[in-house]
């Protein structure tokens, strides 16, 4: 069957932002005539049909959903605008997205934004802690909020069950003869990394199996895991397990292991986690975690839509797990 064409296909084809494709459909922004010609030209060739409906309008209510992602670049955000995407495919809602980056990186002034356009409900799409860069006072605001990869103080939120997926990692690395784990952590403030990391270093005592003290922090690179895998190697010659908080520390992890002639996974297993797409192609393919990103979009548009339909809404958290994928990099 056919896939759904969504906002992010049309984008890509024009060569454009999501935000400049809902600009073009709405109106509420200018467009230059050469990027709106291409925008509709995309729309065309794609087929992509918003849903839309005019009732809604005329009994006064928008039927527009804003979103507000920190950065579309991230993978993340693409996969779960997709799943948000099939949530309002031919219902009475469209998607009005926005996108921090087009905004100087002012999260606030573009919630004000979305707010200023009468969108019926808003659905946060972030990696960061967005309540630290403004007061968000979603108890007395007239616009529900939905909050999605991040848990949120008084606000619905969609999450992944970071500190399962860590636990796992150990309980897998084990099972394939780790006895000497180590983990090497993307950002310290990542919320995300510290569950992770909680996980890994739960299940590690219960096994009780030492780590290192030292969680080598740094950035979610390459660069930062090639380098971390040289010191850690260096100061700790017997690990034999390494969990690493992404797929791209993982890879950096995996070359400067192959570089000082370390077998993997003989020697060494890593792991990663996110399920990036050159995982599975890499030199050695990496053992990683996939996120459900498509199903948190879908369920946090329909926590929402149930929001605005009942005008209910209190504080819940809704955890999804994520799924082990087994490859090379752990098992030979």
């Amino acid at each position: 069957m056919r896939d759904v064409v969504t906002i992010v296909d049309v984008a890509k084809a024009a060569g454009v932002s999501p935000a400049t494709v809902t600009h073009t459909l709405n109106g509420k922004r200018p467009v230059g005539e050469a990027t709106r010609k291409k925008v509709l030209e995309a729309i065309e060739q794609l087929g992509y049909v918003p849903s839309w409906s005019a009732s809604r309008m005329k009994r006064g209510n928008s039927g527009i959903i804003g979103c507000l992602a920190a950065d579309i670049t991230e993978t993340f955000v693409n996969q779960i605008v997709r799943g948000i995407e099939h949530g309002l495919s031919g219902g009475q809602y469209s998607l009005f997205f926005v996108s921090g980056v087009e905004f100087g990186n002012d999260l606030k002034k573009a919630y004000n934004f979305l707010k200023s356009h009468k969108v019926e409900g808003i659905l946060f799409c972030h990696h960061i802690p967005i309540w630290k860069e403004f007061n968000l006072d979603t108890q007395n605001s007239d616009i529900p909020i939905v909050s999605i990869n991040m848990a949120a103080q008084e606000m619905i939120s969609v999450v992944v069950d970071n500190t399962t997926g860590g636990y796992q990692a150990a309980e897998h690395l084990y099972g394939c003869g780790m006895r000497h784990p180590a983990m090497i952590c993307g950002p310290e403030d990542r919320l995300s990394v510290q569950d992770r990391l909680k996980g890994f270093s739960q299940r590690t005592k219960e096994l009780k199996l030492e780590m290192p003290q030292n969680n080598y922090y740094g950035n979610y690179d390459f660069d930062h895991g090639f380098e971390a895998a040289q010191i850690l190697m260096n100061d700790h010659p017997q690990t034999d397990g390494i969990f690493c908080a992404n797929d791209y520390i993982a890879a950096g992890a995996i070359s400067a292991l192959q570089k000082m002639n370390i077998h993997i996974p003989n020697q060494v297993r890593v792991v990663g986690f996110d399920n990036r797409d050159f995982s599975e192609f890499w030199n050695t393919p990496i053992t990683t975690f996939e996120l459900p990103l498509q199903e948190m979009g879908m369920l946090g548009v329909s926590l929402l839509k149930q929001v605005i339909h009942t005008g209910i809404y209190s504080k819940s958290q809704h955890v999804l797990q994520s799924k082990l994928i087994p490859r090379k990099s752990s098992k030979g």
